[in-house]
């Protein structure tokens, strides 16, 4: 029996978050954050890492590129709990995260159909969050806007 990949995980979870009413995203609206948290063996944790560094990492990149999304990867906890290994997208909306998600499951699927289910296997649970990201050190005190001059140059 093969097991559902994860990326298919993420999309059910991505379809059911779309049924439920997003507030309207504006230019005036910060950008989202998905976090994804997962328990993962640990004895699994390298393999499935390798897997997501060939199979997925190369198609968000794409996606990144083409503007469908600001950002994504993974972190891995040094000391925390049992939900030890991680997931976060960066988008300007929950819906660009949703079809972010499909898109990416999409690409991943067709190119590569038959591989294993590395991740899945590594972690078998997970739980999603979206958050609206809030006031930053890249931000401006009286707007919330990112001051020109100020992406990054050691301030």
């Amino acid at each position: 029996m093969r097991k559902v990949p994860p990326i298919l995980c993420l999309i059910l979870v991505a379809v059911f978050a779309a049924a439920r009413p997003a507030a309207a995203q504006d230019e005036d609206t910060p950008p989202t954050l998905r976090i994804s948290m997962f328990q993962c063996h640990w004895d699994k944790v390298g393999d499935a890492m390798d897997q997501f560094e060939e199979i997925t990492l190369p198609v968000w990149n794409e996606l990144v590129d083409e503007g469908m999304i600001i950002d994504a990867g993974t972190f891995i906890h040094a000391w925390a709990d049992e939900w030890n290994v991680g997931i976060y997208t960066v988008a300007t909306s929950i819906q660009a995260v949703l079809d972010f998600t499909a898109e990416a499951g999409r690409r991943i699927e067709e190119r590569h159909p038959d591989a294993p289910n590395t991740f899945g296997e590594a972690c078998p649970r997970h739980r999603d969050g979206f958050y609206v990201l809030g006031p930053s050190t890249g931000m401006d005190d009286d707007d919330g806007d990112v001051e020109e001059g100020d992406e990054g140059e050691g301030s």
